[in-house]
C-alpha cells in the first residue's frame, strides 16, 4: 500500500469517526434537549400547580373576608332595625293619648306601691297631673315614673326608657326571632 492509499484510508476513517461523532453528538444534544424540555414542562406544571394553589388560597381568603363583612353588615342592619323598633315604641309611648296614659301611670303607681312605701315620685310634667295628692317632682323622662321611699334609700324606676331597656335586654332574642325569623 502506498502512501496515497494510507492517506486516503486515514482520511476515510477520520470522516467515518467524524460522522459517527457528529451523529453521537446530535443524539446526545437531542437527549439533552428532550430532558431540558421535560424539566421545563415539569417546572411549568409545578408552577401552574403552585399558582393555582395560591389563587385558590387567595379566593378562599377573599370569600371568607366577604362573608365576614356580609355578616357584619347584616348584623349591623339587624341592630339598627331593632333600635328603630324601640325608638318607634318610645315615640308611641310618648304620644299616647291622655286616657291611656292615665291608666298606664295609675297601673305603674299601684305596682310601685306593692314594692315599696312610696313617698316621692318623679315623672314628666304630662304625667304629674295624674298623680294628684302625692309628692311629685317633674324630671326629664319620656313618661312613666320613678318612686322613692321616705328615706330615699330605695328607688323603683318605671320610666318608659328603663322599661324599654329592660324589655330590650330580656327579650332581645325573641324580638330578633320575630323580626328576622
Amino acid at each position: 500500500m502506498g502512501l496515497e492509499a494510507v492517506k486516503e484510508e486515514v482520511i476515510r476513517q477520520a470522516k467515518e469517526q467524524e460522522t459517527a461523532l457528529i451523529a453521537e453528538a446530535r443524539k446526545e444534544a437531542n437527549r439533552i434537549m428532550r430532558e431540558a424540555e421535560k424539566k421545563a414542562e415539569e417546572l411549568r406544571e409545578k408552577n401552574d400547580a403552585e399558582t393555582k394553589k395560591i389563587i385558590d388560597t387567595i379566593k378562599r381568603q377573599e370569600l371568607a373576608s366577604a362573608e365576614l363583612e356580609n355578616k357584619k353588615m347584616l348584623l349591623e342592619a339587624k341592630k339598627e332595625t331593632i333600635e328603630n323598633v324601640f325608638s318607634e315604641a318610645k315615640k308611641r309611648l310618648e304620644g299616647m293619648d291622655d286616657k291611656k296614659r292615665e291608666l298606664c301611670i295609675k297601673n305603674l303607681i299601684e305596682k310601685t306601691r306593692k314594692e315599696i312605701e312610696v313617698m316621692n315620685i318623679y315623672c314628666n310634667k304630662k304625667d304629674a297631673k295624674f298623680l294628684k295628692g302625692l309628692n311629685v317632682q317633674a324630671i326629664d323622662i319620656a313618661g312613666g315614673l320613678v318612686a322613692e321611699n321616705k328615706e330615699k334609700t330605695v328607688r323603683v324606676d318605671y320610666s318608659f326608657e328603663t322599661l324599654l331597656d329592660g324589655i330590650k335586654e330580656n327579650e332581645l332574642q325573641n324580638i330578633s326571632k320575630i323580626l328576622f325569623g
